[in-house]
């Protein structure tokens, strides 16, 4: 029956991203059974996945552990990133005594706040916030808790052993979007520029970025970027990387500084149209499958007056404004290619790629608030993980069983009008 090369974007939404561990799990099990038997009808092959914030730390799971790695050979398999995946959440969750105390501190702070009682501003860069961990980390929390560069050297420990040139011949790849704060450029931590760098992988576009795409440039992949996607400004300070270049306002100079990186959320949640880079149709992927974390539609609008509710919404709209403006995009040149065909410059080495939506149930994405995106609950992290399994597994019985007559984008990303 064939397989399709799909591409998977995984939205942020801080730990409701615990879905995405689900939708993914679900995937990575139904490709292994699948593959076994093949004959059965369409399969899928996953080539590339990005993510912000969260979203991002489950990409760089998955592709950690679906790529060979010289150091540790149980890397490069399914396996192995359905365990990375499990090892990220069950490692982020509050699980001892101390962190589960803080834990509870912090929901029930973010709480109060939200419903506007006042508490005096805190600076990420002040004092408070380093004695704060030092002294969670003499109580015991642990440093995968207290911040990412714990978490990623944990979740990867091996990752400069990765075995480039088998990334190379097993066309993985992987992207985190972040924001460089000072200059406002949307960033993409993108392991085909690692591979470019080396030299095993062409840039198909030829793009000289720090003059023709300067407000988009292109990073190779890094634990420091995954850390920067996930980089609350109102949070963590800056996810400072040093010797970065950057360009300049005389065409072809460029500097060399210390880049100071924000969350993905202000750039691309996640990056999309970077899946479609190549210059020939075949290195596309023919599928793009979004993992929605923001709902694009609430209902109820009569509710929504509390400074907590606005708030919610808020959040939900920032998250999705530039993930939609990226859709639709590639669906406006979906409409080109199948009015004009793609044989002759601009849409030649083109071609229709379909989006779909994963999606969290209506009442489960309806009921989150923007506070509960902080909770580290692994009781709250493994409800969302069992309804993206679940959700996930009927939606690629679906996929599979009504083939073009699947639901696709835009009309997926709606809940039903039954209210």
């Amino acid at each position: 029956m064939g397989t399709k090369k799909i591409g998977i974007a995984c939205q942020g939404g801080g730990t409701h991203a615990a879905f995405t561990w689900g939708v993914l799990t679900q995937i990575l099990e139904t490709q292994k059974s699948w593959d076994a038997a093949p004959a059965d009808g369409t399969g899928f092959d996953i080539v590339a996945i990005s993510g912000t914030s969260a979203g991002a730390l489950c990409a760089l799971a998955v592709w950690y552990g679906l790529v060979p790695n010289i150091a540790d050979p149980t890397c490069g398999s399914v396996d192995k990133a359905i365990e990375r995946l499990n090892f990220l959440w069950s490692t982020f969750g509050a699980t001892n005594g101390i962190e589960q105390l803080h834990n509870n501190v912090v929901a029930t702070l973010l709480t109060l706040k939200s419903r506007g009682m006042p508490f005096p501003g805190s600076s990420p860069y002040g004092m408070l916030a380093p004695l704060g961990l030092a002294g969670l980390a003499m109580m015991g929390a642990r440093q995968e808790y207290l911040g990412f560069p714990g978490l990623l050297e944990a979740l990867c420990p091996d990752f400069s052993s990765i075995d480039w040139r088998g990334v190379a011949a097993a066309e993985r790849r992987v992207m985190a979007g972040a924001i460089e704060m000072l200059s406002g450029n949307f960033e993409v931590f993108d392991s085909d520029k690692t591979l470019e760098d080396l030299g095993l992988h062409p840039n198909g576009l030829k793009i000289e970025q720090y003059n023709q795409t300067r407000w988009r440039m292109r990073r190779p992949i890094s634990l420091e970027g995954v850390a920067a996607s996930g980089t609350l400004p109102e949070i963590l300070p800056a996810q400072l990387i040093a010797n970065m270049s950057f360009p300049t306002k005389q065409p072809g100079r460029t500097v060399t500084r210390t880049g100071h990186y924000w969350d993905g959320l202000y750039s691309q949640n996640p990056p999309v149209r970077d899946f479609l880079d190549a210059d020939d149709a075949a290195s596309k992927p023919d599928e793009i499958w979004v993992i929605r974390i923001n709902p694009q539609e609430q209902y109820g609008y009569g509710a929504t007056k509390s400074l907590e509710d606005i708030k919610d919404r808020e959040n939900a709209l920032a998250g999705n404004l530039a993930l939609n403006q990226e859709l639709d995009h590639i669906c406006t040149v979906n409409r080109w290619i199948a009015a004009h065909g793609c044989e002759h410059p601009p849409l030649k080495g083109r071609k229709i790629v379909t989006i779909r939506t994963i999606k969290m149930t209506r009442d489960t994405a309806w009921g989150l608030k923007y506070t509960s995106k902080f909770d580290r609950d692994p009781a709250h992290l493994n409800r969302l993980h069992d309804e993206g399994r679940a959700v996930a597994a009927q939606w690629l019985a679906d996929w599979r069983a009504l083939g073009s007559d699947f639901a696709s984008y835009p009309a997926d990303a709606r809940y039903p009008e039954d209210i």
